[in-house]
């Protein structure tokens, strides 16, 4: 995709309400995960958000996620089941005042993998 076209898509996603932007954050880290793996998701959540394992699970607990989900895979990344990953969406809202510059950040550096379902 040309820089353009991130642009444009940046300009379509900052226009959406708090509740849209994190609806599809949410949806793009549940399809990220089952195309690229929970440990490469919430890796590339991670990066977007500015913030370490630590600050994930914070963000994942204080969102509603039972702590005793959230641990590491044989990999050595930090796994968390595919369908509570939005909770941490809901969590970064809560403790970051810049939440959604950073959710935006996601959905425009990992638009390739958002699935569009009407």
């Amino acid at each position: 995709m040309s820089e353009s076209d991130e642009q444009a898509y940046r300009e379509m996603v900052s226009a959406q309400s708090d509740e849209q932007i994190d609806f599809w954050s949410g949806d793009l880290f549940m399809d990220f995960a089952k195309r690229m793996g929970v440990g490469t998701a919430i890796a590339a959540f991670c990066t977007a958000a500015g913030i370490d394992e630590r600050g994930f699970q914070r963000a994942f607990l204080v969102g509603g996620g039972p702590d005793h989900v959230v641990g590491i895979d044989t990999a050595g990344a930090l796994a968390a089941p595919i369908f509570e990953l939005p909770k941490a969406v809901a969590g970064l809202r809560r403790i970051d005042p810049a939440a959604r510059d950073k959710l935006i950040d996601f959905l425009v550096l990992q638009r390739e993998v958002m699935s569009y379902t009407p």
